[in-house]
Order: C-alpha cells, then sequence, then structure tokens
C-alpha cells in the first residue's frame, strides 16, 4: 500500500455528479498539507500467477477461483455472503459452486463499486479508513479477467483454508465485552412509518467503561413465513430506518430524547447497512454504570410481519483508561444540515449545501452523510483560515448501505480554529436511481422514508491549542520518517 501525506486541493464547488477536479498542488501547498497530515492513499494489490484450472497446464497470466478470487472473497464478501443465520445477503460465496453462476454479475457489480458496499471515492481526498473492505482497481481488473476467461476453478491446492465464522451474525468488531438489546417490536406488513420510543433497556454495568469500539445488529426475531424476508436487516430488507440510541450521563439517570453528541456520554445514530464505530485513540466515551440506554426509532413495513430487535455490542478499554480528549467541546459552530430542499420531479443532478466554521482546532474522526433515497453523493471541503480549500472526503450514498467512514488515526482531518466547513449533497429524483419510489414527484424534507434529508453526522473531536500543536508536531515528525524510509528504500 502506498500513500501519500498531504491531500489534494479541490474546488469548493463541483457541478455535476459525474465530474473530477484533480488540481495540482503548489510546493507551498504541498507543505501546508503535509504539516496538517491529511493522507491522500492509492490501494494496490498485485495479483499473482496462479493455477489455470482443472487438468489444464496454466498460463502465467491465467486468473484462477483458488488462487485468486478466494482471498478477495474471504476479506470483502463472505461476512455478508453465506449461510445465515447471520449472512444478510441473498446468496453464499463460500465455495466455487456457489460462487460460479454469479460471476458476471459479481464482476459488473465490483466493476460500479457497488460491492462491497463502500463507497468513498477513490480520486480524492483521505483514502486511509479503518476496516475498509473495498477493492482497489488491481483486484477489480482481476475479477473481471478471471470472469472474461470463463470463470476457471484453477487448482484445489490453491485454495486458501476456509474462513471461520461465528454461530449468528459476526461481531466485526470482535466478540463484544458487552450487548445490550433493545426491546423487540412488531413491525407490520404494510403500514405508515412509526416514529416514537421504545422502553429503555438497564445497562448492567457496576462502574463506567470507556467505549472503544460499538456495532449494532437489526436481529429478527421472528417473521412471517413468506419467504421474502431475510435474517438480517441489510440490503434492504431492513424494518429500521434508524434508530437514535443514548445512554445517560450519570447512574440512574434515564437518558433524554436528543443525542449525547458534544458530551462525553455515549450517543449514535444507527442506520440500516451500517458498520461498526471505532473510536479513535485517546477519546473518552464513557458508557456510565447504572445508566439505560433509550431508544427513538423508525420503522417502516416492507411486505412481511416481522418481529425485531436491536443489539448493541460494545468493546471496552481497558479499566482505569485515561481518555486524552473527551466529545465534551463542541467544536464546530453550527448545524452540518440543511432543511431547505426543494428536489424537482424527473432531475437526476439536484445539489444542495451548507457550511459552518470550527469555534477550536479539531480533528474529524469519521464521515458519515445522512441523506435519504434520493441522496447520491456527498463531499466536505475545508476552506483554511489562509483561504487554502481542501476537499477532505467524497463519498457516493445508497440508502440501503449507510456507511460510517472512520479514518485512520493518522489521516483524520486536522484543521485549525476559524476553518470553514462546507457540505455539498447531490439527489437523484429520476429513474435511474432504483431506490426512489416516485420520481415523477417533487420531494422535500420530512421524516418519512420517501422524503429527503441532509445531515453531515461527521463526529468532531475538540481540541485546545496545545492539544493540536502537539498533534500536528507528531504528524510532521511522521512525515519526515516515512520521507526518511523511502529515500533509504
Amino acid at each position: 500500500m502506498s500513500s501519500s501525506d498531504s491531500i489534494e486541493q479541490g474546488p469548493a464547488v463541483q457541478s455535476d455528479l459525474g465530474r473530477r477536479t484533480k488540481a495540482e498542488p503548489s510546493q507551498a501547498t504541498r507543505v501546508v498539507h503535509l504539516l496538517l497530515g491529511i493522507s491522500l492513499g492509492t490501494l494496490t494489490a498485485v495479483a499473482s500467477p496462479a493455477w489455470a484450472g482443472q487438468g489444464v497446464a496454466p498460463r502465467q497470466d491465467s486468473v484462477t477461483f483458488t488462487k485468486d478470487i478466494a482471498p478477495i472473497l474471504q476479506r470483502s464478501c463472505q461476512s455478508c455472503h453465506r449461510p445465515p443465520p447471520g449472512g444478510g445477503a441473498p446468496m453464499s460465496f463460500l465455495t466455487y459452486e456457489e460462487v460460479r453462476p454469479w460471476a458476471r454479475a459479481i464482476k459488473e457489480r465490483t466493476m460500479r463499486r457497488e460491492m462491497p458496499p463502500w463507497f468513498i471515492e477513490k480520486n480524492v481526498g483521505v483514502q486511509e479508513f479503518k476496516e475498509d473492505p473495498s477493492l482497489n482497481d488491481k483486484e477489480i481488473a482481476l475479477i473481471a479477467r478471471w470472469v472474461d476467461a470463463g470463470s476457471p476453478r484453477g487448482n484445489p491446492a490453491d485454495l486458501p483454508a476456509p474462513k471461520t465464522f461465528p454461530t449468528g451474525i459476526e461481531w466485526t468488531i470482535g466478540e463484544p465485552d458487552l450487548i445490550v438489546s433493545s426491546p423487540v417490536a412488531k413491525i407490520p406488513a404494510a403500514g405508515a412509518d412509526w416514529h416514537g420510543y421504545w422502553e429503555p433497556t438497564k445497562v448492567p454495568l457496576s462502574e463506567d467503561r470507556y467505549i472503544k469500539s460499538v456495532e449494532v445488529h437489526e436481529v429478527r426475531v421472528s417473521r412471517a413465513n413468506t419467504g421474502a424476508a431475510r435474517t438480517s436487516g441489510l440490503g434492504g430488507y431492513s424494518v429500521i430506518h434508524h434508530a437514535g440510541i443514548t445512554a445517560g450521563s450519570e447512574a440512574g439517570d434515564e437518558p433524554g430524547p436528543v443525542s449525547a453528541m458534544g458530551t462525553e456520554g455515549f450517543g449514535m445514530t444507527h442506520e440500516a447497512g451500517q458498520n461498526a464505530t471505532v473510536y479513535p485513540d485517546g477519546l473518552g466515551v464513557k458508557l456510565p454504570a447504572g445508566a439505560s440506554l433509550a431508544w427513538r426509532v423508525h420503522t417502516h413495513s416492507f411486505g412481511e410481519e416481522a418481529s425485531i430487535r436491536l443489539d448493541v455490542g460494545f468493546k471496552f478499554h481497558p479499566k482505569g483508561y485515561q481518555p486524552k480528549y473527551s466529545l465534551r467541546t463542541s467544536a464546530i459552530g453550527g448545524i452540518l444540515s440543511n432543511n431547505d430542499l426543494d428536489i424537482p420531479a424527473n432531475n437526476d443532478n439536484i445539489r444542495f449545501d451548507t457550511v459552518a466554521f470550527l469555534r477550536t482546532p479539531a480533528k474529524l474522526v469519521s464521515f458519515e452523510p445522512h441523506l435519504h433515497a434520493g441522496g447520491r453523493r456527498m463531499c466536505v471541503n475545508a476552506t483554511l483560515p489562509t483561504g487554502i480549500v481542501q476537499t477532505l472526503t467524497c463519498a457516493g450514498y445508497n440508502h440501503n448501505w449507510v456507511k460510517t467512514y472512520n479514518y485512520a488515526d493518522h489521516a483524520a482531518p486536522l484543521l485549525p480554529a476559524g476553518t470553514v466547513i462546507h457540505v455539498i449533497a447531490w439527489y437523484d429524483n429520476s429513474t435511474k436511481n432504483r431506490n426512489v419510489i416516485e420520481p415523477r414527484n417533487w420531494h422535500g424534507v420530512g421524516s418519512r422514508s420517501i422524503d429527503e434529508m441532509f445531515f453531515f453526522l461527521g463526529r468532531w473531536v475538540g481540541l485546545t491549542e496545545d492539544q493540536y500543536k502537539e498533534e500536528l508536531a507528531a504528524r510532521a515528525n511522521r512525515a519526515a520518517g516515512r520521507t526518511t524510509q523511502q529515500q533509504q528504500q
């Protein structure tokens, strides 16, 4: 893997969904970007020659399932594409016999970067994230070559050992230290969207613990036997549109209806198809002893009656952990949302914007767009006090897979006080967007699934000036060390 510690300077405005602007930064800009430590990486992978197939002498450039394709599927696909319980995807990709009928569909979906569901754009902004399952260009080309060659099996001796999965749903954060379950709710086969609160769940902790990572699963407790549903909520089969999950800040305190973001206590929004949240090293997010989890929930029917619950898995830092940073300082001045959405019918390229500023120096530790069915793309730009404009991250959006992108700790955008944050979102209300039910209708802001929203839910960590300078120096030292290492090579 190769990466750069500079971010490519991009325009504050991009006029359409398909356009990408790549400007060559000046030497001075490279230096500023280097010190800010915002990384723009390029992903690479090298395919080795593989056995050509069943009893046929291999060509040196042949690509086979056993040698080349199976390792890719194990890393990026099988956690979902496996038999129930826990798989969630409609087909299994554990064996050659299971994969072969879907070979051409795999080629098409990976070439469009629809699968695996990871929508960070590869040509702009930070490219280093935690738990990134995405395929690089060479891996996508390798799959295409395999399919075009007839999808040969290859030498069975080249097949890697099968990946093992836990019984039930896989926890990507590892086996949780604590699992807190919501009440069970029955969702009708047909009905209006439901918004409301479930009964709080007591947290069985005798002492405060700081959270290292958290993962939420929608669990299908029971369902009508029509065959339409899946055993988990991914890929359009979720009945949970979103759930605001909040813990009280003190023992015995009943949490309120608002998110705890901006405080030291735990609070998050879980959405359909979401991955785990991994907090950066040194950050203190507390789950208090004796508190309760409150559940603010939006559900929608999908054609089959089901009883569901949410399981929240927590991984904790060791007892006695002392965080360096907390979320108590509100770094961002303003709400990164836009409630003035006017989305005409049959239009595939509608843009809206919002801006705010940083009251204090800050790190952006995660990138998380929240749009609705019409949402297609979001970008976040930062205008530094010097006037330099940087594109931090751009990502596509699919409302079946609302992802949280956790920056690698050393690559999280580090920005000074006074930076202007500019969020841009694009919508596609046309027949090209399969998530839109009726593109002949105008759409505006609303809480129903068929309405639209514009929120940037990325998590900011406010810093003091001394902490900012310390982080800046650490990034500069890391960059200098990497430069020295590259020169020695």
